[in-house]
């Protein structure tokens, strides 16, 4: 019997590699509002938690104005960056191998969910998946990453907190799933490390998409 029941991922970073596809856009804001244009290497952080978090906590964009950088962002990003996606290398194979073993897969993401499912839709990913939540707005600053792992696991139908799995490429997802009392993995292929994955206390670290099998033992 496998160890757990049930697999969360997050998706920007852990799922799919969107991050030329944010950055740019990103960077397509900042021009648009006026602004500096940070490098991608700055935007980086950008990639984990809520847009909204981002732009007031990282560059002190006002409560007035972020609606308007949030809306230039995802003017751009749904024009071109969703076509600037790909899944990592062994992802894809992975959620094939566990959907066989019978693994329930569920994405449990800070990304508004119709932005999951327009990637997903693109890489021909969305059937591989039992649940996909998301936050419902595009510039939702409530999104509370144990909130969205407990609606998933809800959707689900699953009760019993050690049957899952959540694997997330930043801290963010790490404090979720402590928040939501399930075990975590850190994903180092993503745009996190290892020393925050430890200074969070990820149950696990993942070198590669392929060791998430050996966390089912």
């Amino acid at each position: 019997m496998h160890k757990y029941k049930c697999i969360l991922f997050d998706f920007d970073g852990t799922v799919v590699n969107t991050g030329m596809g944010i950055l740019r856009s990103l960077q397509y804001s900042f021009e648009k509002m006026g602004q500096r244009i940070p490098d991608m290497e700055e935007l980086k952080r950008f990639i984990g938690p809520p847009v909204y978090y981002s732009f007031t906590h990282f560059y002190g964009v006002s409560d007035d104005e972020v609606g308007d950088y949030i809306k230039r962002y995802r003017e751009r990003y749904k024009e071109k960056g969703i076509y600037e996606s790909e899944l990592y290398a062994g992802m894809k194979e992975l959620l094939i191998d566990l959907k066989k073993k019978g693994i329930l897969l569920g994405v449990a993401s800070s990304k508004p969910e119709h932005l999951i499912y327009s990637v997903a839709d693109f890489l021909g990913i969305t059937d591989l998946f039992d649940v996909i939540v998301g936050v419902k707005t595009d510039d939702s600053n409530h999104s509370s990453k144990t909130g969205l792992i407990l609606e998933a696991m809800e959707n689900l139908a699953i009760s019993d907190r050690n049957e899952v799995l959540m694997v997330g490429d930043r801290c963010f997802d790490i404090d979720g799933a402590t928040g939501a009392q399930v075990d975590s993995c850190g994903a180092l292929w993503g745009f996190g490390n290892k020393e925050e994955f430890i200074e969070h206390n990820a149950t696990y670290i993942a070198e590669n998409p392929a060791d998430i099998i050996n966390m089912l033992l």
